[in-house]
């Protein structure tokens, strides 16, 4: 009776080293689509700095020209 081993048929080897791989593997894919669905769009980050830099301006922790000067490097 011939049984098909799917890492043995890849050429991946047979036992702790077969195993090694495909668990390398899926770790892997799990790190990648977790990166890809975690990431965060960059407009909201510039959006809420500046609302803060507002809030700061209504506030009159700073001037007018200093606001000017953050917006410009945001």
């Amino acid at each position: 009776m011939h049984t098909c081993n799917f890492l043995n048929y890849f050429g991946w080897g047979g036992g702790w080293t077969g195993m090694l791989i495909a668990v390398t593997i899926l770790a892997l894919a799990i790190y990648i689509v977790c990166r890809i669905f975690s990431r965060k769009n960059c407009n909201y980050d510039r959006r809420d700095t500046l609302n803060i830099l507002k809030h700061r301006l209504a506030s009159g922790e700073i001037t007018q020209e200093e606001y000017e000067k953050l917006k410009n490097v945001i």
